[in-house]
């Protein structure tokens, strides 16, 4: 039974949390532990971090010692790891409270396909905390609000940031599922360069492309969790080498501004783009124009027209390679429906298989293993290798040669959907994805922040792509841009 005395920022995160339960941005709570751990630190001498006594909420991938980590999987349904991640230990550590693990796509994978925490998850989709604004509509037959996408697949994490249950969320971004949805749902969302954030303890989805990064609700608070978690890990052979500085808030930073030049890729501006998006990125370029701190130049990325069919190969020929562990007897699902008379190893693997994987997590397995088939490894696999490696050196030519600072560009093309739109949609590839993808090939930092509502109600953000491991740059620009306008950010947790 939960104590309901105090008044706590913890208990605050638990009664957003339970009072908005139709969001769905939970797999697990842990709401007990959470409040003891509160009452603990009370009562020690506080650090001086930041981020002491205050609650988090972590992504359901990002493994908890003794606490259930899915992935939003039946596969995974009862596992418990023995050891915690380093990001979510170093967060610990720095006093930080975890209330729960969020909803997600199962394994992660979501984004690729479709834009945004689906159905597949085994505890459903996450939905929108904007959907539950005044200006929402309500359905006509039953009076209830009308539900749409939050983004994937760390579709939880974002909707309660977004919704202001939670300062500070941790989630991971392999194709754009930290940025995609922190545009969704109104709030900030930070992919970092890789390598900078250990991923041990993280589930793997693609070994090359995942990123661990934050949600938060302004640029302080992500500065202040990477500086929390960043720095040499013996565990993760793909962490930098070189030392980490730590990263520098505004009020740190040199008052000395230089004029920033930043790029506008012509290959961002596609037909999907809406007109009300497009006019955000142009008006907000126009905002920053007039300021005279910022110089933009029209830019081009040669090989861009490419970066969706090579991610698609990469990522599902790496999802093959990665999804042969989960055979259901070493740990995680197995299955009961057993003919020990019949049945081989290939046979109980399909059955476990079939019971505990979704629909798309059997397809990226698929299409990874035919990629792979040694008639097919060079044309597709190999040639999406010289792609990426053409992507980065893109990228590497418009910051080193050409002295972009940065790009600005869109996240998404329009609006979300409702989650009964989806339902009914039979799209498999999201044309969003191309505005994402590029940072994880060339492993870049990236920004999503949100610059202002929509007609319809929603928020509209934008992000920005910095050149690698120049991330306190890209935070330090971020700040400039955003301080020149105001964002309405939701507040859900006022209405508990």
């Amino acid at each position: 039974m939960l104590p309901n005395k105090t008044s706590s920022a913890v208990r605050s995160a638990i009664n957003a949390i339970q009072h908005y339960k139709v969001l769905n941005t939970l797999t697990h709570d842990c709401f007990e532990a959470a409040l003891e751990t509160e009452q603990k630190l009370s009562t020690e001498k506080k650090n001086d971090s930041p981020l002491y006594g205050r609650p988090i909420l972590i992504k359901d991938n990002f493994c908890l010692r003794d606490t259930l980590t899915t992935c939003a999987s039946k596969m995974l349904a009862n596992f418990r790891p023995p050891y915690t991640s380093t990001i979510v230990q170093r967060l610990i550590d720095h006093g930080c409270i975890i209330v729960g693990k969020t909803n997600m796509d199962e394994f992660a994978m979501g984004y690729i396909e479709r834009d945004f925490t689906a159905s597949w998850g085994a505890f459903g989709p996450v939905a929108n905390p904007w959907s539950l604004t005044k200006t929402m509509a309500t359905n006509e037959e039953t009076s209830k609000t009308v539900l749409h996408i939050a983004g994937g697949s760390s579709g939880g994490s974002a909707a309660a940031v977004g919704a202001n249950f939670v300062s500070i969320a941790v989630g991971s971004d392999t194709g754009g599922s930290i940025r995609n949805p922190a545009a969704r749902c109104g709030c900030y969302g930070f992919k970092p360069s890789y390598g900078l954030l250990s991923r041990h303890g993280l589930v793997t989805l693609v070994n090359s492309f995942d990123a661990p990064g934050f949600f938060a609700r302004n640029i302080d608070d992500l500065i202040y969790a990477t500086n929390a978690v960043a720095g040499p890990d013996g565990a993760d052979a793909t962490l930098s080498l070189k030392p980490f500085q730590a990263l520098k808030t505004p009020s740190e930073s040199s008052k000395e501004k230089k004029r920033i030049v930043i790029g506008l890729p012509d290959e961002y501006d596609i037909r999907v783009l809406s007109t009300e998006y497009r006019s955000c990125w142009q008006d907000l370029v126009h905002q920053l124009t007039e300021t005279g701190e910022f110089l933009f130049r029209r830019v081009q990325i040669p090989h861009k027209p490419y970066a969706n069919a090579a991610y698609t190969i990469l990522s599902s020929s790496e999802i093959a390679s990665n999804m042969a562990r989960y055979d259901g007897i070493r740990y995680g699902h197995h299955t009961q429906n057993l003919d020990e008379n019949k049945d081989t190893y290939e046979t109980i693997l399909r059955k476990t298989r079939d019971e505990s994987f979704g629909e798309r997590v059997r397809g990226r397995i698929l299409a990874g293993n035919y990629y792979l088939l040694e008639e097919n490894y060079e044309k597709y696999f190999v040639q999406s290798q010289r792609v990426r490696r053409a992507i980065t050196n893109d990228y590497r030519k418009l910051f080193e040669e050409d002295k972009i600072d940065c790009l600005l560009t869109p996240v998404v093309s329009d609006d979300p959907i409702t989650l009964a739109d989806y339902e009914k949609s039979n799209e498999i590839f999201s044309s969003n994805d191309g505005f994402t993808v590029d940072a994880n090939l060339a492993g870049l930092p990236a920004l999503s922040f949100p610059v202002r509502i929509s007609s319809k109600g929603f928020p509209i953000g934008l992000q920005i792509i910095g050149p690698f491991m120049q991330d306190q740059a890209l935070l330090s620009i971020a700040q400039r841009i955003c301080s020149t306008y105001h964002f309405p950010f939701l507040d859900l947790s006022t209405q508990v």
